[in-house]
């Protein structure tokens, strides 16, 4: 069952309830899907289609990129974001081959926020997207404060924080960042996490990337996960060529880290510490 209308110039809604086998509707998933196509207006579309989904509490809220187009913003929409925070259940996709690009504008002047935030109880799935220029405080690409975040075959690249979590941050001993078939590259972070910063909650990759982050003041130039309540999980995982100011080019674990199968190699000035526990398999 389907209805189509329209939302505002070029943005395609279609809510789907989809019911589970048998006569009974016990157990409904509710689906809503927006189209943001390439158009002069999309950065402005797809904030309104990430409102609209926070809007459908129980509604899982699919917003379909154009394929290698790039969604520039240039004065943000949200208070500390490109964009507004997810509140509900979003998933933003390109259907490939390419990735679609959300990214913070490049010229002089351009003022600093970060392009995505997830909110407590929030749900965000980037499919096939690139998080391009970002720069904040903490989280530059994107920050998770309590909520879910899934990136699928996507980049977090060039993003900036003054302080933890170049690319990504991940807050709070509920929040969970899961990383499948991404890269993590050329992010930089003041002191620590010029890649990937945890403070608390769980932090996995899978078959993904970490490569060429950086933490220019302090430690952890791949990822720092700090204290006990932040846990790391690397599997088919390469993190090479980073670099930190102090110690652990690659990786620091402060809390509970395990890894399979995956490489730490090749940073500066040496691939990780541990406190109070290494990354297995890494030499400190």
């Amino acid at each position: 069952m389907g209805l189509a209308v329209k939302l505002r110039r070029c943005v395609v809604v279609t809510v789907i309830v989809v019911l589970g086998p048998g006569p009974s509707a016990l157990g409904a998933e509710r689906r809503g899907e927006v189209v943001v196509p390439c158009v002069a207006d999309r950065s402005r579309m797809l904030n309104d289609a990430i409102t609209a989904g926070n809007g459908q509490p129980g509604t899982r809220w699919d917003i379909v990129l154009e394929p290698g187009c790039v969604y520039t913003i240039t004065t943000p929409y949200g208070r500390m974001n490109a964009l507004t925070a997810v509140s509900g259940d979003v998933r933003i996709a390109s259907p490939g081959p390419s990735n679609a690009v959300i990214a913070r504008g490049a010229a002089d002047g351009t003022p600093h926020f970060r392009l995505l935030e997830v909110e407590m109880g929030g749900r965000l799935t980037l499919d096939r997207v690139s998080v391009r220029g970002g720069s904040f405080g903490s989280g530059g690409g994107v920050f998770n404060n309590f909520g879910t975040l899934t990136l699928n075959h996507s980049t977090v690249e060039a993003n900036h924080a003054r302080e933890f979590g170049g690319g990504i941050a991940t807050n709070g001993e509920r929040a969970t960042t899961t990383l499948h078939h991404t890269t993590v590259r050329d992010n930089t972070a003041g002191f620590g996490g010029g890649g990937l910063f945890t403070n608390g909650g769980t932090t996995a990759l899978t078959a993904s990337q970490v490569i060429r982050n950086a933490a220019l003041g302090g430690v952890g130039g791949g990822i720092l996960s700090n204290g006990p309540l932040s846990t790391l999980h690397l599997d088919h995982t390469t993190v090479t060529e980073n670099r930190a100011a102090e110690t652990a080019g690659g990786i620091l674990n402060g809390g509970t880290a395990t890894a399979s199968r995956s490489s730490v190699t090749g940073n500066l000035p040496n691939d990780c510490a541990g406190s109070p526990a290494p990354v297995p398999g890494c030499a400190d």
